[in-house]
């Protein structure tokens, strides 16, 4: 799972691409024969699917996979991982519509499947994080930190939960979950696990929550020049650019209450 602007978008909104990615990166690469190779086939076109925002193909294709009896452990914690998130996209989608039933209902099955995924996989860290970021657009705070620490409880290198932990702690619309200074350590251990343009967005988020507004900006410029690419001709991203320039003015910043707050808890 890589850290880029999306990542930080999936912090806010729990779009999990970058989670899925790596899950077709890794079933490629997995080297299966005959009907396995068949349902991991499904995984892989369900991706692709669902990459193109044909959420219902998607998760036709999740599920024959996963109902196909031929997956090892490792396929099937990555199909029900996969299928979780198309939930959880479909039920953003549903949002956006104003059916709040159907959007439930989504996410409902959006954790079912990412709690069978973790059942089969109880390890492997960025299954509790791309849980937890759903929690977070459902606005479920203390439960999204349950599962940002169990992820780095069981997965001590994996740099995306410090992240998303870190996010949170800093940007939280809920004033009480707001932590400066522990956003400050998550964000550093990510970005030492891995320095990138969505680190250092995090990083100077943290900072200016911690009120270090000098650094803020420093580190965000630092994250603009890395958005803009190796010669430069690329555009920063406009939500980082407008953090910085809010640190500018310093004032740290708030995230928007996410649209998914207002379903049944």
């Amino acid at each position: 799972m890589i850290i880029t602007e999306k990542i930080n978008t999936a912090l806010g909104r729990g779009q999990l691409w970058a989670a899925t990615a790596l899950c077709l990166a890794l079933l490629l690469s997995a080297g299966a024969a005959g009907a396995y190779q068949w349902a991991q086939a499904d995984v892989n076109r369900g991706l692709d699917s669902h990459r193109q925002g044909e959420l219902a193909e998607a998760l036709r294709l999740y599920t024959l996979a996963i109902d196909s009896g031929n997956l090892g452990p490792y396929g099937m914690s990555v199909a029900y991982n996969d299928r979780a998130a198309a939930w959880a996209d479909q039920g953003e989608f549903f949002l956006t519509q104003g059916d709040k039933k159907r959007a439930q209902k989504s996410y409902d099955q959006a954790m079912a499947d990412y709690a069978k995924a973790i059942d089969v996989n109880t390890t492997w860290g960025m299954l509790y994080t791309n849980r937890g970021l759903t929690w977070q657009t459902l606005g479920q705070y203390q439960k999204a930190l349950d599962d940002f620490n169990r992820s780095i409880e069981v997965e001590p290198g994996y740099g995306q939960a410090y992240q998303a932990k870190a996010w949170l702690l800093a940007t939280c619309p809920d004033p009480k979950f707001i932590n400066g200074a522990e956003a400050l350590e998550m964000a550093r251990q990510a970005v030492f696990i891995d320095r990138n343009q969505g680190t250092l967005d995090t990083l100077a988020a943290a900072m200016a929550r911690a009120g270090d507004y000098i650094q803020a900006v420093a580190v965000q410029v630092q994250a603009a020049d890395l958005a803009r690419g190796s010669q430069g001709d690329e555009p920063a991203p406009e939500p980082l650019l407008r953090r910085l320039q809010l640190y500018k003015q310093k004032k740290p910043y708030t995230a928007p209450r996410p649209p998914g707050a207002a379903l049944r808890k």
